[in-house]
């Protein structure tokens, strides 16, 4: 069995003019975090390894939540996630090392909403800031992932728990 957990940035400041990558987290996404880790560990998401995109926004968003959480997990950063497009995002997943039960990313939209609708039943139009979905799949080797249906454990975003 393997799990992955899939949280979308919080909300990000566009009043400065910085490039796409360079934008910080707002006030709202900042305040989004905490509320966001009580729930994940509510809902006993417990993660081996987190990756995150490049994006400040992204690392905010990911440091802030594990720190929040208070768990042991692995933090890593690549601009592999600094993506858009599921099929880069399913393509990474797929190169995780097999004794990797559980896996925590975070990233960008459209590539996270298409991710959730290409590995699951699930019809979502878009993941709003800040939410997340864990699915489990029945599969042995990330390389599979594609190959069977999730199962959604859960899918909420800061406004259906706020």
């Amino acid at each position: 069995m393997k799990t992955l957990t899939i949280v979308r940035h919080a909300k990000s400041d566009w009043t400065h003019y910085l490039p796409d990558h360079d934008r910080p987290l707002n006030k709202r996404g900042k305040s989004d975090l905490p509320m966001v880790a009580d729930r994940l560990n509510q809902l006993g998401c417990k993660p081996q390894v987190c990756y995150y995109s490049t994006a400040r926004r992204a690392t905010d968003t990911a440091n802030g939540l594990l720190d929040y959480m208070n768990i042991d997990v692995k933090r890593e950063e690549t601009d592999l996630l600094y993506t858009f497009d599921a099929f880069d995002v399913i393509n990474f997943l797929k190169t995780m090392d097999k004794h990797v039960k559980h896996v925590m990313i975070v990233g960008h939209n459209p590539g996270l909403t298409e991710v959730i609708n290409r590995l699951s039943h699930v019809n979502l139009d878009n993941l709003p800031t800040c939410g997340f979905a864990q699915f489990t799949f029945d599969i042995s080797f990330w390389s599979d992932l594609e190959t069977v249906e999730g199962e959604l454990d859960f899918l909420e975003y800061p406004k259906m728990i706020g």
